[in-house]
């Protein structure tokens, strides 16, 4: 606060001293240049009254507050460039929160807030506003260009981004569902039936939503019901219609509806990612009773890890996000990028991954993230009954994306402008060639994770 105020104090023993210069009766440009003086060599007229005393005083100081910050600018410019000094592995972390990134050993990174520092080998610009990180990547793009760069996303989809270059989109909501449905789990828990609760109408309740669709995806006998409780009318605008090809539902209620206690009180588990007030939190932790409640608790120490009573268990917890496997040598778009290779070679679509839109990025990175589930359930469920799971997941990331279905006039299976594709239908009323690329995809997708 003092920094960005520091410009307007500045000029305050000008503007005061002036006025006293004035009262005492020099013209304007002799009291102008008086109060300046008193900047740099102090008083070169004898004339004095109060203003005069108190801008003697500080002009100094500012001067010197100048010259402290302008010397620790400097110092602190001399001790990254040594930090970074022939490290092969350098990073500049761009940020105005102090989100701790993990990083190993052998990893050297500055934090130089909102200073460009060129000489660093890569860049992570994770400011805590989407707009910010954007328009400090585009006034600094030309330095960026022979850089590899990672931009964090929080409120923007990463699919909606079209960010060409070597640039990694770090979406920090995506990631923490992911890690979230990984803990949980539920191709693991030995049923197929579940009751689960979102709780939170924000940006990663949402997202949360949206991955969860895409990751929990097990047997063609499921039914898992999504009771989201949210007073957000988007989330309804965004899944209006939405289909999810199999026996699961998505149902909305708002946070007056008195039904949400008797939903909480029967679900399997509850996901509450926007903080209520500790009333209400109260309140759903009594109701899901023996319940599992996963809490988003970014920082330890809040009111929830304290609690006595209930099954609480944190998530989203900075610690565990904000890493650099997570952000920089993410083995899942290690992954994607794989896949993407392997269909480009297949097809003859674009190979290299810098020049895909965020769409299709997300597309591969959706596929890969499944990939993991594949994995695990490949001992227990057949590869016919996978492929028609891997139909579903990719019909939903479609839907979830504002596709629809419908035929192309120009005789292909999609129309990325009208955004419709013809085989968003029933896995059993696809052809036969497609149902086959359903079950090469899940090979090729579970050989990549192995």
């Amino acid at each position: 606060m003092v920094k960005k105020l520091f410009p307007v104090l500045a000029f305050l023993p000008l503007v005061i001293g002036t006025t006293g210069y004035i009262i005492s009766g020099e013209m304007f440009s002799n009291a102008l240049y008086a109060a300046l003086a008193l900047y740099f060599i102090g008083p070169v007229s004898n004339v004095y009254n109060l203003y005069i005393e108190i801008a003697r005083w500080s002009a100094p100081l500012v001067t010197a507050t100048a010259i402290i910050c302008a010397l620790q600018s400097a110092w602190q410019s001399i001790r990254n460039r040594i930090h970074l000094l022939g490290k092969k592995d350098s990073v500049s972390v761009y940020s105005d929160d102090n989100n701790g990134i993990r990083f190993d050993k052998d990893v050297s990174a500055i934090y130089p807030g909102d200073k460009f520092k060129n000489y660093a080998r890569e860049h992570i610009i994770m400011f805590s506003d989407d707009k910010k990180n954007l328009q400090f990547y585009e006034e600094h793009k030309s330095d960026l260009s022979k850089k590899k760069v990672y931009i964090g996303i929080k409120d923007i989809e990463g699919g909606f981004l079209n960010l060409v270059g070597d640039i990694t989109v770090f979406d920090v909501n995506s990631s923490i569902a992911r890690i979230l449905w990984k803990e949980i789990s539920l191709w693991n828990k030995g049923k197929d039936n579940f009751d689960l609760v979102i709780w939170g109408g924000n940006t990663l309740s949402g997202v949360i939503i949206s991955t969860g669709l895409q990751f929990n995806l097990f047997s063609r006998n499921q039914k898992i019901r999504y009771h989201v409780i949210a007073d957000n009318s988007i989330f309804h605008i965004r899944h209006d219609g939405l289909k999810l090809m199999n026996d699961d539902e998505l149902l909305y209620y708002g946070r007056d509806d008195s039904a949400i206690w008797d939903v909480i009180d029967k679900a399997d588990i509850v996901i509450v990612s926007d903080i209520p007030d500790s009333e209400t939190l109260q309140t759903i932790v009594v109701k899901a009773g023996e319940s599992e409640i996963y809490y988003y608790s970014p920082h330890k120490g809040d009111i929830v890890s304290y609690f006595s009573y209930g099954n609480i268990r944190p998530f989203g917890r900075e610690e565990v996000v904000f890493t650099d496997e997570n952000i920089r040598r993410c083995g899942l778009i290690h992954k994607a990028i794989a896949l993407n290779d392997y269909y480009a070679n297949l097809y003859g679509t674009e190979k290299n991954w810098n020049a895909l839109s965020g769409f299709l990025k997300a597309s591969n990175i959706s596929a890969a993230d499944f990939g993991e589930v594949l994995c695990d359930l490949n001992s227990k469920v057949s590869e016919a009954e996978q492929a028609e799971l891997e139909h579903i997941r990719w019909c939903r990331f479609m839907f979830l994306n504002y596709y629809t279905w419908g035929i192309p006039e120009n005789g292909k299976n999609r129309d990325d402008v009208k955004r419709i594709h013809k085989d968003l239908i029933a896995f059993d009323e696809l052809s036969s060639d497609e149902k086959a690329k359903d079950l090469e995809t899940i090979k090729i997708t579970r050989n990549l994770l192995v």
